[in-house]
C-alpha cells in the first residue's frame, strides 16, 4: 500500500507533468522521469542503474526537490562529494559538507562513506538517504550502513551494482533494483556517445615473456593448492594464506603487464593520431604512468599524471590545465569514478583489472554526450596473455551481454 507521500509523488510526476520539469536548468530526460517514478512506486527504496554520463545525479537532485525531506547524500570520495555540491548549487539545493574539518549538518548534507561509518549517529538526522556509487556499500568496511537506514527512504545510484566478490547480494537483500537503463538504449537515445573499440596487440620480448610465464606458473600453483584445500576446514588457515598470496600474485602480474616496453610505442602511435584532442590513459600502477609520462615527454608529447599520491589541490590544478598546456592525462584509478569529463572522446587502456565494474567505469569516462561525438576506446594489450580476455569482456559490456547486478 502506497503512503500519501508516494501517491502524491506519482500523481505529481505523471509523464505529462514531469517531462517538462527541469533540474538545474536541465529538462528531465524520459528515462530520468521513469526511473524516479519506478523508485517512488516502490516505496522510495531501491537502486537505479544507468551508464556513466547519463545523469544519475540529476535523478537524485530531482528526488530531493520532489520529496522535500531532510536528505543525506553519501559518496565514496571527496571529488564526488564536490560534484554533488556543485550540481546541487545549480539546482538550488544547497548542501553543507560533513567532511574533514567542516562537519556541518543541515537540511541537505553530503558526506563520504568513511565519515558516515565513523559517525553513524548523523543518519538519525535525515529521512532520505542517497547512496551514490552504491556498489561500495557491499564492502565489509561499509556494511554497517544499510542496517542503520532500514525504514528510511533510500535511493542507490550506480553504473553497475555487480561486485567481483559477490557482495552486491548484501545490497540486494536490503534494496531492490527498481530501474535499469542499458547501454544500448542509452546510445540509441543519445544519452551517451557511441563508442568504437580499437584493440591493439603489443608483443613481449623474450625476457618479458619469461618473467610472465614465471608469474603465471606461481598463480597456477597457488590456485591448484587452493582447489585442494578449499573444502577442508582443517586447513582453513592455510587456505586463507593462499588466498592472500594469490591476490598478491595477480596484482604483481597486472603491474608487470602495465610496463611492457612495446606498449609505450603503441600508445605514442595512438597519441599522434589525435594531436589536438584530450586523451585519457588508464594503467594499473603509479610507476607505470610516471614511466609513460617520461617516455612521451622525450618524444615531444606533453603529458601529466593523475593519481592518489598527489594532493587534491595538485590534482585540481592538473585537471584544469588538461587540454591547455597538455592533452594526454595518465591515470591509475583516481579517475575511474565520479569525475565529469564531457569533452573527452579518446581513451586508451594500457593495463586494467578484469572486474566488470572497473571496465564499465573506464569506458564511461569517454561516453558523456556531445553533439556529433564518436568516442574511441583503444585497448593496448599484451598478446598471448590474460589481457586478451579484456577485449572479449569489453565487447560483451558494450553489447549489453553482461549482467550489471
Amino acid at each position: 500500500m502506497l503512503s500519501r507521500l508516494e501517491q502524491f509523488l506519482l500523481q505529481e510526476n505523471s509523464p505529462s507533468q514531469a517531462q517538462n520539469e527541469a533540474v538545474g536548468g536541465r529538462v528531465l530526460r524520459p528515462y530520468q522521469v521513469e526511473a524516479f517514478e519506478k523508485w517512488a512506486g516502490r516505496g522510495c527504496r531501491g537502486v537505479v542503474i544507468a551508464p556513466t554520463g547519463t545523469g544519475k545525479t540529476i535523478i537524485g537532485l530531482h528526488a530531493i526537490k520532489r520529496i522535500g525531506l531532510p536528505t543525506l547524500v553519501i559518496t565514496p570520495y571527496e571529488r564526488v562529494m564536490v560534484e554533488w555540491v556543485k550540481k546541487g548549487r545549480e539546482a538550488d539545493v544547497l548542501f553543507t559538507r560533513f567532511y574533514g574539518g567542516e562537519k556541518r549538518l543541515s537540511r541537505y548534507t553530503v558526506a563520504i562513506y568513511n565519515s558516515v561509518c565513523r559517525h553513524p549517529e548523523i543518519l538519525n538526522h535525515f529521512e532520505l538517504i542517497i547512496l551514490d556509487e552504491i556498489h561500495h556499500v557491499g564492502a565489509d568496511v561499509f556494511s554497517t550502513i544499510l542496517p542503520k537506514i532500514d525504514g528510511k527512504k533510500v535511493l542507490g545510484l550506480t553504473a553497475t551494482l555487480k561486485r567481483e566478490d559477490g557482495k552486491h547480494y548484501n545490497i540486494l537483500s536490503k534494496l531492490p533494483v527498481v530501474y535499469t537503463l542499458d547501454l544500448k538504449n542509452a546510445v540509441e537515445n543519445g544519452y551517451v556517445a557511441p563508442i568504437t573499440l580499437v584493440p591493439i596487440p603489443a608483443e613481449m620480448n623474450r625476457e618479458e615473456r619469461k618473467r610472465y610465464m614465471e608469474i603465471q606458473a606461481e598463480i597456477w600453483k597457488v590456485r591448484s593448492m587452493l582447489s585442494f584445500l578449499k573444502n577442508s576446514k582443517a586447513f582453513q588457515r592455510d587456505a586463507e594464506e593462499l588466498e592472500r598470496r594469490l591476490k598478491v600474485l595477480i596484482n604483481e602480474r597486472r603491474i608487470f603487464l602495465s610496463r611492457i616496453a612495446s606498449k609505450k610505442d603503441a600508445l605514442y602511435n595512438v597519441v599522434t593520431q589525435h594531436p589536438h584532442e584530450k586523451i585519457i590513459v588508464f594503467s594499473e600502477s603509479i610507476h607505470s604512468i610516471e614511466e609513460l609520462k617520461t617516455y612521451l615527454s622525450e618524444k615531444g608529447v606533453a603529458a601529466e599524471t593523475y593519481h592518489s599520491d598527489k594532493s587534491m589541490s595538485e590534482r585540481g590544478r592538473i585537471f584544469s590545465e588538461w587540454g591547455k598546456s597538455f592533452n594526454v592525462l595518465l591515470a591509475v584509478r583516481a579517475l575511474d569514478e565520479g569525475v565529469d569529463v564531457p569533452e573527452v572522446a579518446i581513451a586508451a587502456i594500457i593495463a586494467s583489472g578484469q572486474s566488470v565494474r572497473q571496465l564499465v567505469q573506464r569506458k564511461g569516462r569517454i561516453m558523456r554526450p556531445r553533439e556529433g561525438k564518436q568516442a574511441r576506446l583503444y585497448v593496448i594489450y599484451a598478446n598471448g596473455t590474460v589481457e586478451t580476455k579484456l577485449i572479449h569482456k569489453i565487447k560483451c559490456i558494450l553489447k549489453g551481454f553482461i549482467k550489471l547486478y
